[in-house]
């Protein structure tokens, strides 16, 4: 199912650039096989929109072998986790340019902080911020312009047509973007795609995967966290309150403004589903979400 998933998505968003490197895919995992060592390569369970698959270097050595039809994508992936180095993050091994590979450690146990989080959500939060708080000790890289700026992203929000998104919606989007741009406070290289499906147990620790690699400030990097999930939806009348004490105890952990990261997660669920419908997928989790921000913001 995982591979059917992955041929879905890759077709949906690169089109037949897509379909040739979904053709070629064998012979380049072969070859990454052969020019890295690697055994016993399988692909992981949750694939979607990149190959990435478990292996064993020299048969010994656990590690993840990732690939991509988006030579952007992993470039910047490579400098993110180059500049981390492994504080707060996986590391990573080596890169193959010409395949749009990279070769990662491989965490392990590798559960996702996602597992934690119906158990025990004040701690989830609590981990989640202590990784933000890492990855943000790192000085910012020299130069910046080599890294992609979080207002590239916010340019989605001007190239809305599809009417699902209501205007309303819009035109708070456009307000809060210029808002949050012109004041943006200390900046720093953001994770950019850090919800809890991106931070995984490895030994002691939790460190973040699959970065963007995106200059923006603390309460844009929060704002990935997945302020409700999918349980919440079944008790609608209390989801107001949920997302009020995790977005407060959350802005309290990092120490910025909550009304900074609630404008945030509104902005980001916005061009998120921008970005579904340009890459032909559904935005109506984002809208979802989108629906039950917006009174809080009109306040």
């Amino acid at each position: 199912m995982s591979m059917e998933m992955l041929e879905k998505n890759v077709i949906n968003v690169w089109g037949d650039t897509g379909r040739e490197w979904l053709n070629r895919l064998p012979n380049i995992i072969d070859e990454l096989s052969m020019h890295w060592k690697l055994s016993n390569v399988m692909p992981v369970e949750n694939i979607s929109y990149n190959y990435v698959a478990f292996a064993k270097q020299d048969h010994n050595t656990p590690v993840v072998l990732k690939c991509s039809c988006d030579q952007a994508l992993i470039k910047n992936e490579y400098r993110a986790l180059k500049h981390w180095d492994g504080v707060g993050s996986i590391r990573v091994i080596d890169s193959a340019s010409c395949h749009n590979a990279l070769l990662l450690e491989q965490a392990i146990p590798g559960m996702s902080l996602k597992e934690n989080y119906s158990q025990n959500i004040e701690n989830t939060i609590e981990i989640y911020a202590g990784i933000v708080k890492t990855l943000a000790s790192k000085p910012i890289p020299i130069p910046k312009t080599q890294y992609t700026h979080v207002k590239k992203w916010c340019q989605a929000i001007d190239n809305i047509t599809d009417p699902r998104i209501s205007l309303k919606y819009i035109d708070k989007a456009k307000e809060l973007k210029a808002y949050l741009l012109s004041s943006n406070r200390a900046e720093y290289l953001c994770h950019g795609d850090l919800h809890l499906d991106n931070i995984i147990r490895h030994q002691d620790s939790w460190l973040s995967i699959d970065p963007k690699g995106i200059i923006g400030e603390m309460a844009f990097e929060a704002s990935a966290f997945d302020v409700l999930n999918q349980s919440d939806w079944n008790e609608i009348n209390t989801i107001p309150d949920k997302i009020n004490q995790r977005l407060s105890r959350l802005a309290n952990n990092l120490d910025i403004p909550e009304d900074r990261l609630r404008s945030w997660v509104f902005l980001r669920a916005i061009i998120s589903a921008q970005w579904f419908i340009e890459d032909n997928g559904n935005p109506d989790e984002m809208l979802r979400l989108a629906s039950v921000l917006y009174p809080s913001l009109m306040r």
